[in-house]
């Protein structure tokens, strides 16, 4: 779990809660949430789809970074689980972390209820360009 705080370049605007993060890997955690401290965004990680849901159901946040390769709960049926448990005022913009980055996978995120996704390896100026992309989605 980090936070962070700050708008050294970032996309953020005043009314964003923190982005969750979701991600299995310790060296992917570090690398997502120093992107995100140097993109001005406040963070919280969870590692594993399970706990995202109940933190999610405990606590709202405007964006989630979702890994779809996960242990306990993969981040499709996590995303399912979201959109089908979460009331429309608390649903969160759902950004897909994938190592696939096909055609096909990009339709299976969508299917499953993400609003976006991200190719690994996470580069800042993709991690930026889809956190703006999620500034500008209408809310709920």
């Amino acid at each position: 779990m980090s936070t962070a705080a700050g708008s050294a370049g970032g996309a953020a605007h005043p009314a964003r809660r923190p982005v969750l993060l979701v991600e299995d890997n310790p060296l992917n955690q570090m690398v997502a949430e120093g992107m995100l401290r140097l993109l001005g965004e406040t963070s919280r990680c969870v590692s594993n789809g399970l706990e995202a849901v109940e933190e999610l159901s405990a606590t709202p946040y405007a964006i989630v970074l979702m890994d779809v390769q996960m242990p306990e709960l993969d981040g499709y049926q996590a995303t399912r689980r979201i959109r089908a448990e979460l009331p429309a005022e608390q649903q969160p913009y759902i950004i897909a972390l994938t190592a696939n980055a096909m055609a096909e996978d990009a339709e299976r995120c969508r299917a499953a209820g993400m609003d976006d996704y991200v190719a690994k390896p996470l580069t800042k100026d993709a991690l930026r360009a889809a956190l703006e992309r999620a500034a500008r989605a209408p809310r709920a």
